[in-house]
């Protein structure tokens, strides 16, 4: 299958695996490529997909407008999801040897593809994983009314698949855009199932919505530890949804 849109790579010279990166609403790939430089000196193939109504696919003239934010978000994210599999499939990469990387609204695509995609993990920053809690969260912050579960517009939430993959979730305490509470949902819904050891949330204090250096830094250390730890245990039980 022939891809339709841009995905920018950064090739690592002795890669081990791939890394999918993700950027954040009204964002752009283009602006991640130092960021994946730094990801493919760890041994990683990285490749920034260009999202739909983003970078050079029909984007939005007006992103951080409210209305245009809630009428587009979440089908922004259910489409990056689904394109995953196009691209993992176009990079020469077993789905099992992919992590999943997401900035904001990047965290949510990356969850959505871990819930969907047997791959090896996923880092999520200022992101969320549990898209009810989150939309909960965005309709009282903007004064609308409840969402019912019938009219949810994503296909699956991500909390409702938890295994022992690796994922590390990283979050200032002070993010007034992502609150850090949809991700404390989240990391105690995996506790609560037993995955306390291979879901770490960490929190940096006095950070917004924003990737600091200490993030980059904690990331990197990770991806290390991920690296030693060789093949993911427990995916031999991933059933796919």
């Amino acid at each position: 299958m022939k891809l339709d849109f841009h995905v920018h790579s950064v090739r690592a010279s002795q890669p081990t695996g791939a890394i999918l990166l993700y950027h954040g609403w009204g964002g752009t790939a283009v602006s991640y490529l130092e960021f994946a430089r730094q990801l493919s000196e760890e041994g990683y193939d990285v490749f920034i997909p260009e999202l739909l109504r983003h970078d050079q696919r029909d984007p939005l003239h007006h992103p951080f407008d409210p209305e245009i934010t809630t009428t587009y978000f979440w089908s922004v994210v259910e489409q990056s999801i689904t394109e995953a599999t196009a691209i993992i499939e176009q990079s020469g990469w077993h789905v099992s040897d992919v992590i999943a990387i997401g900035v904001s609204m990047g965290g949510f695509i990356a969850h959505g593809i871990m819930s969907r995609q047997p791959i090896k993990a996923l880092v999520a920053i200022n992101g969320g994983g549990a898209y009810l809690e989150a939309e909960r969260q965005f309709r009282v912050r903007d004064g609308r009314s409840a969402i019912k579960k019938e009219d949810v517009p994503w296909k699956l939430d991500p909390i409702s698949v938890m295994d022992d993959r690796p994922r590390l979730l990283l979050h200032g305490d002070a993010d007034d855009i992502i609150p850090l509470s949809i991700q404390q949902f989240y990391h105690g819904t995996a506790v609560q199932a037993g995955m306390a050891q291979t879901t770490v949330l960490d929190v940096f204090p006095g950070v917004n919505h924003t990737v600091t250096d200490a993030m980059i830094k904690q990331l990197i250390t990770w991806l290390k530890h991920v690296k030693l730890q060789g093949a993911t245990d427990g995916l031999h039980t991933f059933s796919s949804h």
